[in-house]
């Protein structure tokens, strides 16, 4: 039994033990400070037994085993059956109890009218129905808390199966964009090329390692973004102009991890050119709890027969964004006068 189940369990107790105490003790709360005659408090608590038998009975057994099936025909003639056994049995106890004391007392049989006794009858029954109604309105009750907690908890689970779905699928993404950029760098700067492994490594090591927590710091994914730009800036030639500006303090701000690397991805795959000026600016602050990111680039499309990319960085962010951040993000891209450009705002005031 899990610690969250055993509370549970035991604060439900000590409620009933609580309530059911105290309604056992009305009789000394209200008799002046004497104690009344054992006859007389057992007299007065009798219903009370009677009422509880009736509402543990079904809150246990009952509802459980014959209301929760659907049985509610069945239900409801046990506990005809079961109210009137229980008023028989108490008529037949209050009969066996001495009546010698002067306070007022139920009735007895042949010492009352049959109105009087019927009244008293009919409110007894009363109570017992209001009883069992009791019973199955905290019954039912919990089955809904319960079955709300067990969906809430379902959905969380598939919330972060999504999440690691989709996490796990920029890994491939981007390791298939970088392999690409090494393996054009082979015949033509093998030095170089070694250098991109190396650094590639580096990065290998923070996606499937150092990335895995919900939420990272985010210094560490900026250190991620600079080293992967100066892997990217290796087979660059010097008519790219490849700029970042990130905040200095970030050890402090916490944020979901591999959110921009797609972005800044996008811009290397549309933005660089080998043959004309071409450049990328990347830049992030902090203004309060708000985290702001864009990227500009030149806008150069690459051609649909063009395979250095799935195609599923932008998607897969915007995806992880709503199920991160829902209502506490903005997103927005397009191109004017040649520039393609990206903004991503985050609320982390979550």
């Amino acid at each position: 039994m899990s610690p969250l189940v055993k509370n549970s369990t035991i604060n439900n107790v000590a409620l009933h033990l609580l309530v059911w105490g105290i309604l056992f003790a009305f009789p000394l709360l209200f008799s002046g400070g004497d104690f009344p005659k054992p006859n007389i408090y057992l007299r007065t608590v009798l219903p009370l037994v009677f009422t509880t038998f009736i509402f543990y009975l079904n809150y246990f057994v009952l509802i459980e085993r014959v209301l929760f099936k659907n049985q509610i025909v069945l239900f409801i003639f046990l506990n005809l059956g079961l109210i009137a056994l229980c008023m028989w049995g108490e008529d037949w106890v209050r009969d066996m109890i001495p009546r010698n004391n002067p306070l007022p007392r139920p009735p007895a049989r042949g010492q009352v009218s049959s109105g009087f006794r019927s009244f008293y009858h009919f409110r007894a029954a009363f109570s017992m129905a209001l009883t069992v109604a009791v019973s199955v309105a905290i019954r039912i009750t919990q089955r809904w808390l319960k079955s709300e907690a067990e969906r809430k908890a379902m959905e969380t689970e598939q919330l972060k199966s999504t999440l690691s779905h989709l996490q796990y699928q920029i890994q491939p993404h981007f390791f298939f964009n970088s392999l690409n950029n090494i393996y054009s760098l082979v015949d033509s700067a093998p030095e170089k090329a070694k250098d991109s492994i190396h650094r590639l490594s580096k990065l290998m090591r923070y996606t499937l390692h150092d990335a895995t927590p919900e939420q990272v710091h985010l210094s560490s994914e900026i250190a991620f973004l600079k080293n992967y730009i100066d892997l990217m800036r290796l087979r660059l030639t010097d008519k790219v102009d490849v700029q970042y500006d990130f905040p200095e303090d970030a050890d402090h701000t916490l944020i979901a991890p591999l959110l921009f690397i797609p972005l800044v991805e996008n811009a290397f795959k549309h933005g660089v050119s080998a043959s004309q000026a071409s450049f990328i600016f990347i830049k992030m602050r902090i203004e309060g709890k708000r985290l702001i990111f864009w990227v500009e680039n030149t806008n150069l499309p690459k051609d649909e027969r063009d395979k250095g990319g799935s195609g599923i960085g932008v998607e897969n962010l915007q995806k992880r964004l709503r199920l991160l951040y829902p209502n506490k993000h903005e997103f927005r891209q397009g191109v004017q006068d040649g520039i393609f450009r990206v903004d991503l705002v985050i609320d982390l005031n979550v």
